[in-house]
């Protein structure tokens, strides 16, 4: 890659991070089971390019994943105007033992976060990211593989 190119993927990567820092809500359209397609929004947090939230185990998109991994997100602050994330990847149920970990990281980021149901840690690996900002110019979204 070119010094050029370099310095925009940096650039790109870094409106990311802080996109994903200072949202905390994310929408997730997942498929594969008897609910399908579906959306779900839920808070979460990331560390690096990485995204973690919980999942209500008995929830419609826990199902659709355990059949298909694959999801769409989107994270906004619902103003076209601001900046906003898009992406597709994979989305992985860990085990039980990781909960306090992601809570933590949850909590971290939101003090007041709590949950009230069973559920179940996850973690998203998006594949590509798609970021718009009208302010910057970023239409069409500028892109980002997230290998």
């Amino acid at each position: 890659m070119e010094d050029k190119e370099v310095n925009e993927a940096k650039n790109v990567q870094g409106v990311i991070l802080e996109t994903l820092a200072k949202n905390n809500v994310i929408a997730i359209a997942s498929t594969g089971g008897k609910y399908s397609p579906w959306i779900l929004q839920a808070y979460f947090a990331s560390k690096d390019m990485e995204l973690y939230l919980f999942l209500e185990k008995s929830g419609k998109t826990h199902q659709n994943i355990s059949v298909n991994d694959n999801i769409a997100i989107s994270i906004s602050e619902n103003d076209a105007m601001k900046d906003f994330l898009q992406g597709y990847g994979k989305i992985e149920i860990m085990p039980d033992d990781k909960d306090d970990m992601v809570r933590q990281m949850l909590v971290s980021k939101m003090p007041w976060y709590q949950t009230y149901t069973p559920v179940s840690p996850v973690r998203i690996k998006v594949v590509k990211f798609f970021i718009s900002s009208f302010s910057r110019g970023w239409f069409p979204a500028k892109e980002l593989e997230n290998a």
